[in-house]
């Protein structure tokens, strides 16, 4: 199977950790930054490619890729560069999502607007007219309230040039209070999307159902931990809400055991609308279609699979439904 003719749609990517390693390599020489320069060390040392064991080796290396994000001309081309990326691996629809308080954190001479504005330079330079692209906002669930309303309006201030809005990050309030913030983000015309229910815990499937309930999220951000929850999966069920599932990020987060063993599989069976990302590509060292190689060869997902899946993640992308149409091999049914 040549997972690269199939037409793809992906999203759950985050922009900032999805780069060639070429380029990383020449910005951190550039920035004087003990960046690797020999392939094989910069994989092993640099990237997240075996399951976390501890917190420390994680934020060291999300930390090493902030600093990697640190100019308007830096942002401009990594973002034309991400979307070269995924024409090569066939995607169509391509929704990357992006923190500003991420990318700007440390870097004054780096405002949300500055950074939003480099992005869409390095969309526009995108002539192929097979992809479209929308961009997600993402504020992170451990800002104080105050921050993360700041953030909220930035979004809203640029609505023309986004489709939605993504809660990330560790719950550190109950999602109760992001309820006006989410009402103005409506009001705008943005759609939502959480992170929720990625990790184990007697919570997570409380946080999905919050999600949904409170919040009026129409996409969970992983979300698999519903397998362990009936009433959880009857309500996405009910409410049409397709799950963003990542499986090797599942793997590497210690979320499931070993990849043959996530239960991607056994929530599509059970009619869970169930869609195909790769979360962080570059930081993972891996790329959309080695998602696609590993569900065929453990899963034994079929074509006829891998159609259906992207069919719901078509119907369920935020783009609007004229630019999704145009580039989508067959009609989408929202």
């Amino acid at each position: 199977m040549n997972y690269k003719e199939i037409p793809k749609v992906e999203l759950h990517c985050h922009l900032e950790a999805c780069f060639r390693p070429e380029t990383v390599m020449e910005v951190g020489r550039m920035l004087g930054l003990d960046v690797p320069q020999d392939p094989e060390r910069y994989y092993r040392e640099w990237l997240l490619t075996q399951p976390l064991q501890n917190l420390e080796i994680a934020l060291k290396r999300i930390v090493d890729i902030q600093q990697i994000w640190c100019s308007e001309e830096i942002i401009e081309r990594m973002t034309f560069e991400a979307c070269e990326y995924a024409i090569d691996q066939g995607i169509r629809i391509m929704e990357f999502r992006y923190s500003p308080d991420f990318i700007a954190h440390g870097k004054p001479h780096l405002d949300h607007q500055k950074i939003h504005d480099a992005i869409l330079s390095g969309l526009s330079h995108v002539t192929d007219s097979d992809l479209t692209v929308g961009l997600i906002g993402i504020v992170q669930k451990v800002l104080p309230l105050e921050d993360a309303g700041k953030t909220v309006d930035f979004i809203i201030d640029n609505a023309d040039t986004f489709i939605a809005l993504d809660f990330a990050d560790q719950d550190t309030h109950d999602l109760s209070v992001y309820t006006t913030l989410v009402e103005k983000v409506r009001a705008a015309g943005l759609h939502l999307t959480v992170h929720a229910g990625e990790g184990g815990g007697p919570e997570a499937p409380d946080q999905i159902r919050a999600a949904i309930e409170v919040l009026g999220a129409e996409r969970i951000g992983h979300g698999i931990q519903i397998i362990n929850d009936e009433s959880v999966m009857a309500l996405v069920k009910d409410k049409a809400v397709a799950l963003e599932i990542c499986p090797t990020s599942n793997w590497l987060t210690n979320t499931v055991p070993t990849t043959a063993e996530h239960p991607i599989r056994q929530l599509m069976e059970a009619g869970v609308p169930v869609t195909i990302n790769s979360d962080d590509p570059g930081l993972f060292g891996i790329d959309l279609c080695h998602e696609y190689e590993i569900l065929h060869r453990e899963h034994n997902y079929t074509m006829e699979e891998f159609n259906r899946c992207n069919d719901i993640a078509a119907a369920q992308s935020f783009v609007s439904l004229e630019d999704k149409q145009r580039v989508w091999p067959r009609e989408i049914k929202e």
